[in-house]
């Protein structure tokens, strides 16, 4: 072999022992919330693996991952970041009977504002810039790699909301449970049944629920629903050219891409067929 080939073999070698070193070196993480998991996969992009002690089923109900046997299956000692003290026991989690010995870390003690508010586009950034600080605790040496993605998080966040402005004035009629503040954030004119409304909503049939979405249309709202809005309401209205059903976001998808495009697609499905009283 000549000394040139042996030169490319050693380097070869070097290279795939650094990459492995490196894979070996990747921070694993478990969250708890969903949204824990979609911030902090953004903002520890490929220098952390994350575990989701907390997912949600199609109809947006959290439930335990692997039916409840995740925190069963964590090593000693797991770093873990929560919300606070009352996610943390959703979630399954005792704080004050700690026998693996998890490293845990809370995010607020409380959290100062509803649960349903973390995905706020007014609270979203505070949120990630804990779960930043957290991550840096454990892994000071890429503290610069993860202040440039929380930037970069912040920077598409707003440019996300900016291709928001384009439902200015939209009229919506919110039927969803959490996600009527992102369509607020963007300017929309949203209208709301008050709580006996609500109630009736969910228990009509079929038909009473047709009656009620054409008594929108023809005032020209599109009915907003979400994962979390009522069964029986989804069951009854979805797939309705009126009706639109804001996605599930998952991890696989970072937060700012998942705004825009659902707020792109609300604005395709109101100007593809005018309601009344709305212009092109």
């Amino acid at each position: 072999m000549t000394a040139i080939k042996k030169f490319l073999v050693c380097l070869i070698f070097l290279l795939l022992a650094n990459s492995t070193a490196m894979s070996a070196e990747k921070l694993k993480i478990a969250v708890t919330h969903p949204w824990l998991a979609i911030l902090a996969s953004f903002i520890g992009g490929a220098e952390v693996e994350i575990i989701q002690i907390l997912t949600w089923n199609p109809d947006g109900d959290l439930i335990r991952t692997s039916n409840g046997k995740i925190l069963k299956e964590l090593p000693d000692r797991t770093k873990i970041i929560a919300i606070d003290e009352a996610e943390a026991k959703s979630a399954g989690i005792n704080l004050n009977k700690n026998e693996k010995n998890f490293d845990i870390r809370l995010l607020y003690k409380p959290f100062p504002i509803g649960i349903n508010r973390i995905a706020d586009p007014s609270v979203v950034p505070f949120v990630a810039q804990r779960v930043l600080t957290a991550l840096s605790e454990w892994d000071a040496a890429n503290y610069p790699f993860y202040q440039r993605r929380l930037a970069e998080f912040q920077a598409r966040l707003s440019s996300s909301m900016l291709a928001g402005q384009v439902l200015n004035g939209a009229l919506i009629y919110d039927l969803s449970v959490s996600s009527g503040i992102l369509l607020q954030a963007a300017g929309c004119k949203i209208s709301r049944p008050s709580s006996e409304m609500l109630t009736q909503l969910q228990n009509y049939g079929a038909g009473a629920l047709k009656n009620f979405a054409n008594e929108k249309h023809s005032q020209g709202y599109i009915i907003f629903m979400d994962a979390w809005t009522h069964k029986n309401i989804k069951r009854h209205l979805e797939g309705r050219s009126d009706v639109y059903l804001w996605a599930l976001p998952s991890i696989e998808m970072d937060y700012p891409s998942f705004l825009h495009e659902q707020y792109i697609s609300l604005w395709q499905k109101i100007t593809a067929k005018p309601l009344p009283g709305i212009r092109r």
